[in-house]
């Protein structure tokens, strides 16, 4: 998906032009679970605090971030 830097812009596209331009449904803003990450942690929260502005009500961040879950999987 986006990175952070057009996160916002992204996540204020009509659907079509989501969907045609990143190949995936646009998350609704009732979505349950819209899950960032990252590699660290910060930009995963940054992302989750612009779709919780934005009305991303399941906005959620995964504090491990990348490390932790690749860990865990490995």
């Amino acid at each position: 998906m986006a990175g952070v830097s057009e996160l916002e812009s992204a996540l204020q596209m009509e659907p079509a032009a989501f969907q045609a331009l990143y190949s995936a449904e646009k998350p609704k803003r009732d979505d349950e679970n819209l899950i960032f990450f990252c590699q660290m942690g910060k930009r995963g929260l940054r992302a989750t605090q612009l779709a919780q502005g934005l009305g991303y009500t399941g906005a959620r961040n995964y504090a491990g971030a990348y490390r932790e879950w690749f860990q865990k999987e490995g």
